[in-house]
């Protein structure tokens, strides 16, 4: 791939308009990206041409136009910003076609359509990265590091704690998320993001999950929320992991402030995070052996929440993209792979059926995982 980066951007919706337009238009913080739209497609073609209008060069187009657009024009990327429960068909008429695919997150609403996005990935000349932005976050990017240097040493029990601030918690219940059908529930549109994070921290796999999902605090036709809602807006779960580790996870709506506290505990000492998902700063407070005991200070590090969306994750994640496209597939990336988001999204779905249940569930694989194809 040389050149500037040929994108067809599929959605022309809030996420577009506020990330990935502003990108394709070389606009600050972008000036130095070399890409360039070919179309902007949505079912709503006025929305299409309002920022197809905004991108030098760029058509807009309907989803019936698409597989002419591929064809014809053979883009290096295509991105899928549309709503979740379409992610699916778009990424794989993408793959099919052989063109590098960039969807958000989540990678799919249900754990049979993200499967088979693993599957399609493996078999198509193009390769699927996938939009867990926090991956990029400054802060989530340190945590990394500090684990897999071993700082704490083996981590064997996290405690993620995530406050969604009541306007926040409200849209989910007001807009198309609010169908289990549309989204997948909060416990995927939303938690996929922690949880993608979570097996990242650890390197390891979820393999089973206990959950209880409820309603406190949304309910279906009272104070404004449409009587189709059927998502639940509070989570909690505990999650097994490969490793050994277990992770214990709470989502809560409605609340004052928004962001998390995850508190890690290794084999060598502890390590809790706390993130601010409107101002910052954050702060890492690392408890080890050498700086103090598990129950003392320790060392507390203060790292600040980069401007932009996703506190500075969607531009560190867009200035990444060109260089992942270019590396072979296989090669490490600070993307999630295919395999990685089905994981989200199947550990998301298992929590539903484990609280409806009332059971442990064993939260699916792709079988790409272990190397065997579907």
């Amino acid at each position: 791939m040389t050149g500037a980066l040929r994108v067809v951007l599929i959605g022309a919706g809030r996420r577009t308009r506020k990330v990935y337009g502003p990108w394709l238009a070389c606009l600050p913080p972008h000036q130095e990206q070399p890409v360039a739209a070919l179309a902007v497609v949505d079912t709503d073609v006025r929305a299409a041409r309002e920022v197809a209008a905004a991108l030098p060069g760029a058509a807009a187009a309907r989803p019936s136009d698409l597989d002419h657009i591929l064809a014809s024009e053979r883009p290096d990327l295509v991105i899928v910003a549309t709503p979740d429960a379409a992610h699916r068909d778009y990424a794989m008429q993408a793959l099919t076609a052989g063109v590098a695919t960039l969807v958000e997150k989540p990678l799919a609403t249900t754990t049979e359509d993200a499967f088979a996005l693993v599957h399609a990935d493996t078999v198509s000349r193009g390769r699927l990265l996938v939009g867990h932005n926090l991956r990029f976050t400054n802060l989530h990017t340190h945590v990394r590091a500090l684990l897999a240097d071993g700082h704490i040493g083996t981590v064997t029990v996290a405690d993620f704690h995530y406050t969604l601030n009541a306007s926040h918690s409200r849209s989910y219940f007001t807009r198309w998320h609010r169908t289990r059908a549309a989204s997948g529930g909060l416990e995927v549109t939303k938690a996929s993001h922690h949880l993608d994070l979570l097996a990242w921290w650890l390197g390891s796999q979820p393999a089973a999950v206990t959950a209880e999902l409820a309603r406190r605090n949304y309910f279906p036709g009272a104070d404004g929320i449409p009587a189709d809602a059927d998502i639940h807006d509070s989570l909690s779960a505990l999650i097994e992991y490969t490793s050994g580790a277990t992770a214990r996870y709470t989502l809560t709506t409605d609340a004052p402030t928004e962001g998390y506290t995850c508190t890690l505990r290794g084999t060598a000492g502890v390590c809790t995070v706390r993130y601010d998902a409107r101002s910052g700063p954050h702060t890492v407070q690392l408890r080890t052996a050498s700086n103090g005991d598990a129950g003392g200070d320790g060392a507390r590090r203060q790292i600040a929440r980069e401007e932009g969306p996703h506190a500075g994750a969607d531009r560190r994640m867009l200035t990444a993209l060109p260089h992942a496209l270019r590396q072979q597939p296989g090669a490490p990336t600070q993307f999630a792979t295919a395999a990685e988001a089905a994981l989200a999204v199947a550990t998301g779905t298992a929590m539903y059926e484990a609280s409806r249940q009332a059971r442990r569930l064993p939260v699916p694989q792709p079988h790409h995982i272990s190397g065997e194809p579907r």
